[in-house]
C-alpha cells in the first residue's frame, strides 16, 4: 500500500492527472490507477517509467523503489549501511539496480519475512565483495 500512495503523492505534487502521467511516463492510464489503489505492485521497469515521467530526483527514486521492500527492509537498507553513503554515483547505481532487479522477489508473500532479509543481506554483501575483487584486479 505504501507503493500506492507514494506514487499519488508525487504525481499530486506535480499537478498531474493520470492521464497526463500515462502521457508523460508511457504507462497505461489502467496500470497507473491499479498501482496508486494497491491492485497492481507494479514492474521495476514500471516504475522507471513513471519516475522519468514525474520528473523525480535521485532521492525521491530511491524512496519509490524502496517502497517495494519490506518497511523494516527498506529502513534498514536506505539508513543503516554507512559503505550505502560511502558509494559514488555509479556505484549508487549499480547497488540499487541489483536490489531493484531481485525485487519481485520481495513481493513474494509466501516469502518468510526473515528469508527476505536474509537475501537483502546476501545481496548487499555480494555487492560488496564484487566491489572489492574489482579494485584488486584493477591494481
Amino acid at each position: 500500500m505504501e507503493l500506492a500512495i507514494l506514487l499519488k503523492k508525487f504525481r499530486e505534487e506535480r499537478n498531474l492527472t493520470i492521464k497526463q502521467l500515462s502521457e508523460k511516463s508511457g504507462v497505461g492510464n489502467g496500470t497507473i490507477g491499479e498501482i496508486e489503489r494497491g491492485k497492481n505492485k507494479a514492474r521495476t521497469t514500471t516504475l522507471e517509467k513513471l519516475a522519468k515521467g514525474l520528473g523525480l530526483s535521485n532521492e525521491d527514486k530511491k524512496k519509490l523503489f524502496a517502497s517495494l521492500l519490506p518497511k523494516e527492509m527498506r529502513e534498514e537498507v536506505i539508513n543503516n549501511d554507512p559503505r550505502i553513503n560511502k558509494l559514488k554515483g555509479r556505484e549508487k547505481l549499480q547497488y540499487k539496480d541489483l536490489l531493484n532487479q531481485n525485487a519481485l522477489f520481495f513481493n513474494d508473500e509466501s516469502i518468510s519475512e526473515e528469508d527476505k532479509k536474509k537475501m537483502i543481506d546476501a545481496l548487499t554483501e555480494a555487492f560488496y565483495a564484487i566491489k572489492e575483487s574489482n579494485k584488486k584486479k584493477i591494481k
